[in-house]
């Protein structure tokens, strides 16, 4: 078969182009040719072991230009790549089940590893019985270069499981290498652009958007390790400064949180005679984005050259490789503000004037469609709702992927009859999509639906930190129960949140639990597990065992 679009620049290497690995004080950085070269090295050690074509091989390395390498390397060998999550201080047992998890849904015969992970999969593995062999991803580069015709499938992506257990998406090639092109031309993508991120490579947005996309284009990619953002965002935004760096980064991503650390960590005074003027395009998904955070990081940010025009939501999943919608970079973002009231799937929104209240939400767009995609809003027949009526966003087109693995089955996300059901809750206005949270995180009161993100967003507006707080929402005993759970935080933000919840909440049984740090369960990309904490809490009795406020019968 021809070479996938996603991997010709193996074939046409740019030596003037490559990645760049950064943190507060160095950097390293490799051209694509010796990148190119370590790819086709790793792919003739792959065959010289005897790693069958067609295969899935998980890759444990961290982030950086090595897991570039054998990201194409894998697949330069005819095998598919399932990126895993690198361990972190933090990470426990459930790492490493994580590990043995995807190992065995693959039925993987080889793992390929860094030196820094070699002993760490080694005992991991050893906790299988599988006989799973652990290949050092050096000792693979030192060989002879090789390749074999690409298999039909490029990757097995783990879902987030933020809503359930992480499920392996198989994608094809020929849906890798539809999405990077709708994602690079709803970019604006150029020769000379530049990427940088922080993202975690085994995520779909850090792993898609902001590695195959710039790789494929021999874009140059500066890259950062998750930590290092999180620690110090300056040395991240400073690869943005045309003052700073000789190359300043064009293009990136982040969910919306990344945008709060840096409107929490950056000030002016960070970046007195910045020039942010070369930055195109600052895509953020992921999560519900708050309009009040974008004006936050606008004003932050545009008096150092960054244009409003920058700032450009989207919406994906990994089920569609990655992108499905997208605000065409050269617009400045859209806003609603509806009645809180019209929230409900079937009902029409109505929009609202003056100030948002408590009555009311604003709703930020995602955008349009992404070229090759068809994008309808349906309702609980599966059936077509008209324009402004609240749905659930149903996706068709080149980029889907194949479907689940066969172990894959769960309630939530589903392929049927040739379109993606999403079980994202949204509405479509003049053609943009107003994304309001997933089906599965909400609870219907009153007829109304309400959703945790939304409920977040008001908890974050009255002062809460976001990455401290989640909200579950469900039912139990034949009532509708809201909950909001305070990683860490005092009786002064447990106060906030019985009044937050009071408002939002209405007709609900409502409860605020304070949980020690790291209490929270959190998939590898850093969102809550909302189900998994539902699950715990109804075990531990707390809606019966703690006191809830309630408006009376629901």
């Amino acid at each position: 078969m021809s070479r996938p679009r996603t991997l010709s620049w193996l074939d046409a290497p740019r030596d003037d182009s490559g990645v760049e690995m950064f943190d507060e004080a160095s950097h390293t950085y490799r051209p694509y040719t010796e990148l190119a070269d370590a790819a086709l090295r790793i792919a003739g050690g792959l065959i010289a072991q005897g790693v069958p074509r067609r295969t899935v091989v998980p890759l444990l390395c961290s982030t950086g230009s090595d897991l570039v390498a054998a990201f194409y390397g894998v697949q330069a060998a005819g095998c598919v790549v399932s990126v895993l999550a690198p361990p972190t201080r933090m990470s426990g047992e459930a790492a490493r089940a994580h590990v043995r998890t995807v190992v065995a849904a693959v039925d993987a015969g080889a793992v390929v590893v860094d030196a820094a992970h070699h002993d760490y999969a080694v005992d991991v593995l050893a906790e299988t019985g599988q006989g799973t062999r652990v290949l050092l991803l050096e000792e693979l580069a030192a060989g002879d270069p090789g390749q074999r015709d690409p298999a039909e499938q490029a990757l097995v992506q783990f879902t987030s499981g933020s809503s359930g257990r992480p499920r392996g998406v198989r994608i094809s090639h020929a849906a890798l290498d539809a999405n990077t092109a709708a994602i690079r031309a709803w970019e604006r993508a150029g020769r000379d652009d530049s990427w940088c991120s922080w993202l975690p490579m085994h995520h779909d947005m850090g792993l898609i958007g902001c590695l195959v996309v710039p790789v494929s284009g021999n874009n140059r990619l500066a890259v950062c390790r998750p930590e290092t953002f999180l620690r110090h965002p300056l040395s991240y935004v400073t690869r943005f400064d045309a003052n700073r760096v000789e190359q300043p980064a064009t293009v990136t991503a982040t969910p919306a949180f990344g945008l709060q650390r840096i409107v929490d960590k950056v000030g002016h005074a960070d970046l007195e005679g910045a020039d942010l003027s070369r930055t195109r395009a600052v895509i953020v998904g992921a999560e519900r984005i708050d309009p009040a955070l974008v004006t936050r990081f606008t004003e932050l940010m545009h008096p150092h050259g960054l244009s409003p025009h920058t700032l450009t939501p989207a919406y994906g999943l990994a089920e569609s490789t990655l992108a499905v919608t997208g605000v065409p970079v050269e617009e400045v973002p859209r806003a609603v503000l509806v009645h809180r009231d019209d929230l409900r799937v079937g009902t029409k929104v109505s929009l609202a004037s003056g100030l948002t209240d408590r009555a009311t939400v604003q709703v930020m767009s995602c955008g349009r469609a992404l070229e090759g995609l068809t994008v309808r809003v349906v309702g609980e027949d599966g059936e077509p709702l008209p324009e402004g009526h609240v749905g659930e966003l149903a996706v068709s087109g080149s980029s889907l992927a194949d479907g689940y693995l066969a172990d894959g089955s769960a309630e939530g996300t589903a392929f049927v009859d040739g379109r993606l059901l999403t079980r994202d809750v949204a509405f479509r206005l003049a053609g943009e999509f107003y994304v309001l949270g997933r089906l599965g995180d909400s609870v219907k009161v009153h007829a109304r639906s309400l959703f945790a993100e939304d409920v977040e967003l008001m908890l974050g507006r009255a002062g809460l930190n976001l990455s401290r707080v989640c909200v579950v929402l469900g039912e139990a005993d034949g009532s509708p129960h809201a909950v909001a759970v305070l990683e860490g935080l005092d009786t002064r933000a447990a106060e906030v949140a019985e009044d937050v919840l009071a408002a939002a909440c209405p007709g609900t049984r409502r409860h605020v639990a304070r949980v020690p740090r790291g209490a929270i369960p959190r998939t590898s990309s850093g969102k809550s597990r909302r189900r998994q904490l539902w699950q715990r809490l109804s075990r531990e009795h707390v809606f019966d065992a703690v006191p809830a406020a309630t408006d009376g019968p629901a």
